[in-house]
């Protein structure tokens, strides 16, 4: 018996290791050098609002470090051509599985000294800044392997390249928060053609394909990613579900273009200025070496201030010099942006026969592929209102977008205040890290107010 479970123990042993060996072997090592022949090769072709005062450029600051109030104003004194001319894009080249197959994700990273740009509110009329120092905007180019074997350890350089990989999809950040990302992703037997053109928002830089070059933003052309919403290029400012083709200023022969590295034939505007490469790891281990105290990081990167923390979703410490690795994190929370949002815990205040309630609830989210069809949250909350008994619930909601923050709900619950079912209606406002939500119980008529914050 003993030898039996020796034995066993030898085989799920060995077999452990195996596939760990396999793990590891399924993803390819990639040079240095390999890397940044696959950067250049499917490096995008940004444009911009022909009024654009931002552009891309490198986040190291050399020979010293300025505040940056500082760094803002200088690269505000500079002509144009003068900052075209000190674009540059931070890249980064990897591995990633993905049903089974190994992908190579190109990620891009466009730095901007600052932010600026004006939310304009859907159903609620309002104005407010997003201005704030520090944009960093990431962009990921998703390819396979046409050949198998790759990668041959001596290969390397554009041509290669260029002859053993193919873009699978694009996806391009819009803005944080709840907001999903645009993305195209390239139909089975169809090739996209390359350089990939990426249009980018005014003052914010959300960007998004420009899949069939026309100058603007096109659902269901420029992205196949089926989302509640669909951001594309908002130089307005707007937050309304419904993307509308007035959103966006058309990026003409006006545009500012910014190519890739390497030059492509016909594809390219005629002395289209070309933007750098230079690896997120250099800046990364440069940021790392400076060992900043807490007063010059806040000095050299700035602080976000407690409105933008509270009601916002930048955070500006980040976003000079992200630390994250390359192993995918950051993507994947990208694309499960909405979801994260959505799920999770909260607490709060509401109101219960004019009383101040205490409310505790946690939250989990399906999202529907579907434009059409609503999403599904579930949540269970406890009520604690003052010297009365503890009150609880358990709903199951249809969600709906209204607009980029504001959600239409309609389900069913069960609520021990009355010991019974009943159909609810609702709507939630998500203003940063705190939710807005009235409550209508459609049986009893019961209604409540509460505000609560995600944790």
């Amino acid at each position: 018996m003993t030898r039996t479970l020796a034995a066993i123990v030898s085989v799920c042993a060995v077999a452990v290791a195996s596939s760990e060996a396999f793990a590891e072997s399924a993803f390819p090592a990639l040079t240095a050098a390999q890397q940044l022949a696959i950067a250049r090769e499917f490096a995008p072709t940004l444009v911009y609002h022909p009024q654009e005062l931002y552009f891309p450029t490198n986040s190291i600051a050399v020979p010293a470090l300025d505040p940056w109030p500082v760094r803002v104003s200088r690269y505000d004194a500079l002509t144009t051509q003068e900052k075209l001319d000190r674009a540059s894009l931070a890249y980064r080249v990897f591995p990633r599985s993905q049903d089974g197959q190994t992908e190579i994700v190109v990620e891009y990273w466009c730095y901007y000294v600052y932010n600026a740009y004006r939310i304009r509110g859907a159903w609620l009329p309002y104005r407010a800044s997003a201005n704030h120092p520090n944009d960093l905007e990431r962009l990921y180019v998703v390819l396979r392997s046409k050949d198998p074997g790759w990668p041959a350890a001596a290969a390397d350089g554009d041509a290669w390249a260029r002859e053993n990989f193919e873009i699978l999809r694009v996806v391009a950040n819009a803005h944080d928060g709840s907001i999903p990302p645009n993305q195209f992703r390239v139909r089975e037997g169809d090739r996209l053609q390359d350089p990939v053109r990426v249009l980018v928002e005014r003052g914010s830089h959300a960007m998004a394909p420009d899949v069939n070059r026309d100058g603007r933003f096109t659902p269901n052309v420029d992205s196949t990613g089926v989302s509640k919403v669909r951001w594309g290029i908002r130089d307005s400012g707007s937050t309304w579900r419904w993307y509308l083709k007035s959103f966006m200023d058309e990026r003409d022969a006006s545009a500012v273009s910014l190519c890739g590295p390497v030059p492509s034939t016909g594809l390219d505007p005629p002395d289209c200025p070309r933007y750098a490469l230079y690896p997120a790891d250099d800046l990364q281990r440069w940021f790392q070496e400076l060992q900043l105290s807490e007063t010059a990081r806040d000095d050299v990167v700035g602080r976000t201030s407690w409105v933008m923390r509270t009601f916002g979703d930048a955070r500006v410490e980040g976003l000079m010099a992200p630390l994250d690795e390359a192993d995918g994190h950051e993507f994947a929370r990208m694309l499960r942006r909405r979801k994260r949002t959505e799920t999770g815990f909260a607490a709060g205040f509401t109101t219960v026969d004019y009383a101040p309630t205490l409310v505790l609830s946690g939250r989990s989210f399906w999202e529907v592929p579907s434009a059409r069809y609503p999403d599904i949250l579930a949540e269970v909350a406890v009520l604690f209102p003052h010297q009365r008994r503890t009150l609880y619930e358990t709903t199951v909601w249809g969600s709906y977008n209204v607009d980029a923050i504001t959600n239409v709900l309609v389900g069913l619950g069960w609520f021990s205040e009355s010991q019974a079912a009943s159909p609810v209606i609702g709507a939630e406002v998500r203003v940063g890290r705190f939710r807005v939500r009235p409550n209508w119980r459609l049986s009893d008529g019961g209604f409540d107010a509460r505000i609560t914050t995600a944790f």
